[in-house]
């Protein structure tokens, strides 16, 4: 079984018409079963959760009416699961439980985005870069995921390793850094990791996560979620065969299927 569980319609509109043409490009290359996630940025309700000028002039659609579109599809028997993606700030726990205990989600990606006022994977400030300590914003970085895999409000973790988007890494080996994440992660019984294709779209050229992270996540037990992190049709589903082999060259057999926020194990592929 494959399934994609982080797709945006935010290039388009909440329609039927939009939404399955996700569906369809994804059926076509074998995804069983497709998950929305869209930005909370994006919704009025959510307003207070990611705080800066970027975000509020951004903040314009109805989060009931994303919900109503995709449980109109679910009813209509279409295998898509209703999910949102989250920007993590630890002084924003409380209002981020609030708005998750108030919808019926399948399951919530929690993402890092924002460096304080910064946002590292946007390509407008990616000249921010070169003017800042590598390592520190790879611990900073770091710190933060640590905290959203202890918070206890997301179901996956997506794209873990996205800061390194730009293709801007460090000198020397990182696996001490990754397994300090993952000893986090792993506290935090259920609590899946994302493999996307989307880095492969990006500068950086790569998979999320790095192998030497994903090799540890399968040490210590951590399971995964599958995306392409698709905001066009055409990326639905992208490059999912690489995403397979490296899944299964980490020691992967399986991956996670989200229902009301309940997770099974499923055969991957």
């Amino acid at each position: 079984m494959l399934l994609d569980y982080h797709m945006h319609l935010e290039n388009g509109d909440f329609s039927k018409e939009w939404a399955l043409s996700f569906w369809e490009t994804a059926s076509s290359r074998g995804i069983s079963e497709i998950g929305f996630s869209e930005h909370v940025y994006r919704f009025r309700q959510a307003i207070d959760i990611v705080d800066n000028d970027w975000a509020r002039v951004r903040c314009t659609e109805d989060l009931d009416a994303y919900v109503s579109l995709i449980q109109k599809l679910q009813a209509e028997g279409y295998p898509i699961k209703l999910g949102l993606e989250i920007d993590y700030f630890p002084e924003k726990e409380e209002t981020i439980r609030k708005l998750v205990d108030s919808y019926p989600f399948d399951y919530v990606l929690g993402s890092i985005h924002w460096l304080g006022s910064w946002g590292f994977d946007n390509p407008e400030w990616a000249d921010e870069w070169e003017r800042r300590d590598l390592d520190q914003v790879y611990r900073e970085y770091f710190d933060l995921l640590k905290q959203a895999a202890s918070s206890g409000l997301f179901n996956s973790l997506s794209h873990p390793d996205v800061i390194k988007v730009f293709g801007h890494r460090p000198e020397g080996d990182l696996r001490a850094l990754y397994q300090e994440v993952v000893q986090v992660i792993a506290r935090n019984p259920g609590l899946c990791i994302e493999v996307s294709t989307a880095g492969l779209r990006k500068p950086v050229g790569r998979l999320y996560p790095e192998p030497e992270f994903l090799e540890l996540a399968y040490k210590h037990r951590i399971p995964v979620t599958m995306a392409s992190d698709a905001h066009y049709p055409q990326d639905a589903g992208a490059d999912y065969p690489q995403a397979v082999e490296f899944l299964r060259q980490a020691g992967y057999q399986q991956i996670t299927r989200f229902t009301a926020g309940k997770s099974v194990q499923v055969e991957l592929g």
